[in-house]
């Protein structure tokens, strides 16, 4: 292996083992009996890894297991609904893993399979995964024909192909050319036909090579979509009459060549003379269906008769030769096409993720089918598209598919088919891309500095006056170099609550339109004067300002994509800002009871006393990492009247005192009784002495 081809085989593992550890640490499908695993059972091929799995039927129903990197931080996985498959259970979770039932529809018909995965982690953040999928199926094709069989030159001949999965064999509906024994493939419901037309007299030898839809795995590990040849050997004898060529072979039925016909060069043969007419029959026999007739000319010098045909009905060579018949005795034989005018009743256009449309979008590549009459006599081509040729196109008279890479810089507002080189009446639109893109197009200040809608969390507590909210935007992030999103249209919903969490004002922002700037390709395609290009300020919408909030009020901004815009779901995300606060400052009164005082003037300790009054100027303080929420303890300064509530004439120790007080409480939200613990200092000013406290006492908040 050469060294730069092993260097980028070797990155190209590495890449997909990165992409596959940064989704999932593993993934399982499990198919009937059999167990497949990304990390074990994956499979290179053409850069990409992909998961492998053998079916026997098209429509297996599966069980998916996927196992996060780290479950904690995962709050849910969805996985896309495609035409591919249907999900049949919502998704469960299972210890450490998700796990999704499904069912797919026709795996032999299904193109780029691949699961696509939303995982939803906590904070609120969002990504996407993919899983390509590799269906493979042995598919075995037999061909056995009886030992006696035997071709007639110039005569159609079909047989019976045994298959064990016929819909996974590309059908080739045209025949092979240049072969001793040409053919063709044709599925009839279920049966897969063999059509073989013969071109040598003798021994002639028919090499019948043929490929599969989704691949197989040999022997030695390796993806292979072709089946191994089949050889046989057919003796060829010459027609019982004499075979005319006609050209050309295809002949348009339509009412000019009815009416004048179409002038045609025929074989030479003694049995037709000139000056005649001849009937073109479908059979060998009396009274068959009449095709075409042909009047003789004139000999030319190249050894053939030049005729003009007038066709009738129409014919096809896979339905067997044509009959000159001077009046109903058969004379020799040819074959040719007689067909309608081409004609296109349908053209669908196939996007990734097989999401139909009739427009092509700048950049992308789609695979287009185009349904109609006559196609085979056609050769279409796109104006300003390159067509990528692939094997597995499907071309005959009915269908013609192209695989279309549209440049990315395209200027025409429509795509002109061609026949050739004449217009054919047929345009495409070209439509600019209108996809939803993440919100790191989107900046909010609302003081700290403009940051990103994407990198915001959920929850962001401010500490200051917020003088106003600004949404500004980069459009220069919305289209890169080759992924375009185009135009986004957004929506905003404001919501304002007081500190009690009561409701003081709603407001909704509809049809914010940014486009992408001139950095984009398509900058000139996206002009639109409804462009936001300023940004927008909440006070100039709001009637209570944000300035005027009071602490731990609450702005709620709600920011989505306009659903009615998009033929996807959009983003949305939502952020609260909270006016945080670090301490407040109330006038309190508590009633300490059973206090532990020290005076300085004294020995020992006071003996516990009843119940005085405290009115105390209390310093609050607020949890920083907590909503509104206080921390257990107090610092105020006030007056004690110690004893205050002891009336008996022989009370002691009734004093009135100046203190500086610390307090324990519980963290309770709300409550107007609760039972703090003091601890303090202060000074009585009728014993005139210091003193310390400790005790505990009951609180009421006003």
């Amino acid at each position: 292996m050469k060294k730069k081809t092993y260097i980028t085989f070797v990155l190209a593992i590495l890449t997909g083992i990165t992409y596959a550890q940064n989704c999932f640490k593993e993934v399982l499908l499990r198919i009937d009996t059999l167990e497949y695993s990304y990390t074990k059972n994956g499979i290179f091929y053409k850069r990409d890894k992909y998961l492998p799995f053998r079916y026997e039927e098209a429509t297996p129903i599966a069980e998916l297991q996927v196992y996060p990197n780290d479950i904690n931080k995962i709050q849910k996985i969805s996985l896309f609904n495609t035409s591919d498959f249907e999900i049949l259970d919502s998704t469960l979770r299972v210890d450490d893993y998700f796990r999704f039932k499904i069912r797919f529809k026709n795996l032999n018909q299904s193109k780029f399979l691949k699961f696509s995965f939303t995982i939803f982690e906590v904070p609120l953040k969002e990504s996407t995964c993919e899983i390509p999928l590799m269906p493979f199926h042995t598919t075995e094709v037999g061909f056995n024909p009886k030992d006696d069989d035997e071709l007639y030159i110039g005569e159609e001949r079909t047989f019976d192909l045994l298959c064990n999965n016929p819909e996974n064999i590309r059908i080739n509906s045209i025949f092979t050319e240049k072969e001793e024994i040409n053919y063709r493939t044709e599925l009839v419901g279920k049966q897969l036909k063999l059509h073989l037309l013969p071109s040598k007299l003798g021994k002639s030898e028919l090499v019948l090579n043929l490929s599969t839809q989704n691949p197989y795995i040999d022997e030695k590990g390796r993806i292979r979509y072709d089946l191994p040849t089949i050889k046989r050997h057919f003796q060829v004898k010459g027609s019982r009459l004499a075979y005319l060529n006609v050209l050309p072979k295809d002949i348009t039925l339509e009412e000019k060549t009815q009416a004048e016909g179409i002038e045609i060069e025929l074989d030479y043969t003694r049995l037709l003379g000139l000056d005649r007419t001849y009937r073109i029959e479908n059979q060998e026999k009396k009274g068959g269906r009449l095709v075409a007739e042909i009047f003789t000319k004139k000999f030319l010098s190249n050894g053939k008769i030049l005729c003009v045909l007038r066709p009738y009905s129409l014919h096809r060579l896979t339905e067997g030769y044509l009959y000159i018949k001077n009046t109903d005795e058969p004379i020799c034989i040819t074959n040719f096409n007689v067909s309608p005018k081409t004609i296109i009743n349908q053209i669908i256009i196939t996007h990734e993720g097989n999401k139909q449309e009739t427009a092509f979008y700048p950049g992308e590549t789609a695979e287009v089918r185009i349904e109609g009459l006559s196609l085979h006599k056609t050769r279409f081509h796109f104006g300003g598209l390159t067509e990528i040729a692939s094997d597995s196109l499907i071309k005959n008279e009915n269908i013609q598919t192209f695989r279309l890479q549209v440049p990315i810089n395209i200027t025409e507002k429509e795509v002109e088919i061609y026949n050739f080189s004449t217009k054919f009446g047929k345009t495409i639109p070209i439509k600019e891309h209108q996809k939803p893109h993440k919100f790191n197009f989107i900046n909010i200040n609302y003081g700290a500095g403009k940051q990103m809608l994407e990198d915001l969390p959920q929850t962001v507590l401010y500490p200051k006056t917020i003088r106003d909210i600004e949404i500004s935007f980069s459009p220069e992030k919305i289209d890169e170099a080759n992924k375009l999103f185009g135009k986004q249209y957004l929506s905003v919903d404001i919501t304002v609550f007081n500190t009690k969490g009561d409701l003081i004002e709603i407001k909704h922002i509809p049809n914010i339109l940014v486009c992408p700037d001139e950095t984009s390709l398509r900058a000139d395609f996206y002009d639109d004067a409804q462009c936001s290009k300023n940004s927008i300020s909440l006070n100039s919408i709001l009637g209570r300002k944000t300035y005027d909030l009071d602490g731990w009020s609450r702005i709620e901004m709600v920011f989505r994509h306009e659903k009615d815009k998009y033929k996807e779901n959009g983003f949305s995300k939502k952020i609260e800002i909270y006016l945080q606060k670090k301490m407040r400052f109330d006038t309190e009164f508590s009633f300490p009871g059973g206090l532990l005082i020290k005076r300085g003037d004294q020995d020992g300790f006071s003996p516990f006393g009843g119940i005085s009054l405290a009115i105390i100027q209390q310093l609050n303080f607020y949890d920083p990492n907590k909503i509104n929420r206080y921390r257990p303890y107090k610092v105020g300064i006030g007056v004690l009247a110690n004893n205050a509530f002891n009336f008996s004439p022989t009370a002691t120790d009734r004093d009135l005192g100046i203190v500086v007080l610390g307090s324990l409480y519980p963290t309770r939200r709300d409550v107007k009784l609760t039972f703090p613990l003091f601890a303090g200092m202060g000074y009585f000013l009728s014993a005139k002495a210091w003193f310390f406290l400790v005790g505990p006492g009951i609180f009421v908040r006003f």
